[in-house]
């Protein structure tokens, strides 16, 4: 089942189309989830709250998504999905939820398609977030310019940070362009390489 919307939550976007079903029951506790557009790019979009992927319907949903976005060849845009703040749930959790955190987590790592995380002031900035290796790309919205100019430091390789929201679906547009020219062995060896990492710290 689908449903249309002329806006998705939290940003506006060109067109959207919010994708549900889950023949296991439940629809998963997404703001969005479905496809999306921005300016020329179309891409499978995820939009999160604080109470997103705490369940397996959450995951599973993630997974069908991740699945659709590798069958049509387009990229993953992420939003405010605090993938390391469900890592401990893994191995705390009911058989069902670790095994749906487990399969979502391998798709996420051998996607041939780029992944780009956004996080916005709804979580701030810390260094959890910062340390997130599953996409390929992560931009950072701070709303403060004195906060965004102090941070400038932190960016590097896959971090962005974006002081000012109107210059947000560019700056989308450009890592989606940039990263969608990127050869894709080369994508999923970097996302491997900085998952060990924040693993491994």
């Amino acid at each position: 089942m689908l449903s249309q919307d002329p806006i998705a939550p939290k940003f506006q976007f060109s067109k959207t189309i919010q994708l549900y079903g889950d023949r296991a029951g439940g629809q998963g506790n997404f703001d969005f989830a479905g496809l999306a557009e921005l300016q020329t790019m179309k891409f499978v979009l995820l939009i999160g709250n604080l109470h997103s992927l705490e369940q397996p319907t959450d995951w599973r949903r993630f997974l069908r998504l991740l699945h659709l976005a590798k069958r049509l060849h387009k990229p993953v845009l992420l939003w405010n999905l605090l993938l390391t703040q469900n890592e401990s749930l893994e191995n705390l959790t009911s058989l069902e939820l670790g095994t749906a955190i487990k399969a979502t987590k391998l798709q996420l790592l051998k996607l041939p398609q780029p992944i780009i995380s956004v996080y916005d002031d709804v979580f701030g900035l810390d260094n959890e977030i910062v340390k997130v290796g599953w996409g390929d790309g992560t931009i950072i919205v701070l709303s403060d310019e004195e906060d965004a100019l102090r941070e400038q430091i932190m960016e590097g390789n896959n971090l962005h940070i974006v002081s000012k929201p109107w210059n947000l679906p560019k700056k989308i547009s450009d890592l989606l362009d940039e990263y969608s020219r990127t050869n894709i062995s080369e994508l999923i060896a970097k996302r491997l390489e900085r998952v060990q990492g924040t693993e491994n710290s």
